[in-house]
């Protein structure tokens, strides 16, 4: 890592963790509290912390508590809510505002998912079902902050906050102004039978499928068989739950995208071994408006940009900035770009082949 990106991460912990001011609870609509404020002196940035109430679920008006950072910037010509994925939170994508913050053209807000981050004791998350109601209160809280509300709104989301961000926008067409999902899943069914499809035993030196498993993906999401699902997912991911509380629902986010018809940038691993391209494809073209594929190669499950950051960065800015600038709507509605394999892929592929011939779980979790 180079000195002046510590440098700047260095800064931006200091920034985080700032003495805040304490200020009277601002109410911001029905959505949520500013509950503390802090002015990064170098910069003249607001950091605000927060606090949204999303409904439980669909079914539920009742509200749970869950808390944000805000980056205020002067002069930013737009707001970005950063969703992250499963078992991470709003600090594991704090990082990703210095690489988007060039120029201080964007504000940004990051936030716990249910049972993520603070507050989550007896909080179940499932996996960008519900999480989708987190997602629209955050975003409405950002639509009507007093210092935000006429700019422009988009997501940056992975994985299962990719998830849930198509959920929610599908939902309430009226949320964002363009999306940027990295890795999404399809299904969670075709989820589970990928998981399941790598789950074997071996005896008397030959490997066979775990019998049942038809059953299992047919009765995936039965109460009574979500333990046993549960704890072969962990098995074959090598999942680290940290007690998150979890529950999966069927959940198709390749069908709710045909509700969606604002731009969109898809960012998918070749290599990804959780989902897979075909899945991403398929999101892509339900995909109802402006949208970008790029598959990159990413050697695992949201690996796009750790692999490759500064054409990560740098394309994602691209994709915004058109959008501001509405340059976006002159070119072509549909564009496609997949890298070209490298050494590196053919590598993470011969060892991917060999790890399922040996039985070998998956060496990246789902997040």
């Amino acid at each position: 890592m180079s000195p002046s990106v510590k440098s700047h991460l260095t800064s931006l912990a200091l920034v985080l963790f700032m003495p805040l001011s304490l200020v009277s609870k601002i109410q911001v609509g029905e959505y949520g509290d500013i509950v503390g404020q802090a002015k990064d002196k170098k910069t003249g940035s607001i950091i605000e912390h927060i606090t949204i109430y999303p409904q439980e679920n669909g079914d539920s008006k009742k509200t749970i508590a869950r808390n944000g950072i805000l980056i205020r910037h002067k002069n930013a010509k737009a707001t970005i809510l950063l969703c992250h994925g499963f078992m991470c939170d709003k600090y594991d994508v704090g990082f990703f505002r210095y690489f988007f913050s060039k120029g201080n053209l964007f504000n940004f807000m990051s936030f716990d998912f249910r049972a993520h981050g603070e507050n989550s004791i007896s909080q179940c998350c499932t996996f960008g079902h519900n999480e989708a109601y987190d997602v629209i209160t955050a975003a409405h809280f950002l639509k009507n902050h007093p210092h935000l509300k006429d700019k422009p709104l988009f997501t940056y989301a992975f994985s299962m906050g990719a998830v849930a961000a198509i959920e929610a926008q599908s939902k309430d067409k009226s949320l964002f102004d363009a999306m940027v999902l990295d890795c999404p899943f399809d299904s969670s069914e075709n989820l589970i039978k990928k998981c399941l499809q790598n789950l074997k035993f071996s005896l008397f030196g030959y490997e066979f499928d775990v019998p049942g498993r038809s059953f299992l993906e047919k009765y995936a999401f039965h109460p009574y068989v979500q333990t046993l699902v549960k704890s072969i997912l962990k098995t074959v991911t090598n999942l680290n739950v940290h007690n998150i509380q979890t529950y999966v629902h069927p959940l198709y986010p390749a069908e709710s995208i045909k509700k969606v018809s604002i731009p969109c940038f898809f960012i998918h691993c070749k290599n990804d071994q959780n989902v897979p391209v075909q899945a991403i494809e398929s999101v892509y073209k339900g995909a109802a408006g402006y949208k970008r594929l790029w598959l990159t190669n990413g050697r695992r499950h949201f690996d796009s940009f750790f692999y490759n950051p500064e054409t990560y960065t740098e394309r994602i800015q691209q994709f915004f900035s058109q959008v501001i600038s509405g340059e976006l709507f002159s070119e072509p509605k549909e564009i496609v770009v997949k890298d070209k394999d490298d050494p590196t892929t053919a590598l993470v592929k011969k060892q991917r082949k060999e790890n399922i011939e040996k039985g070998e779980p998956n060496e990246a979790a789902l997040s």
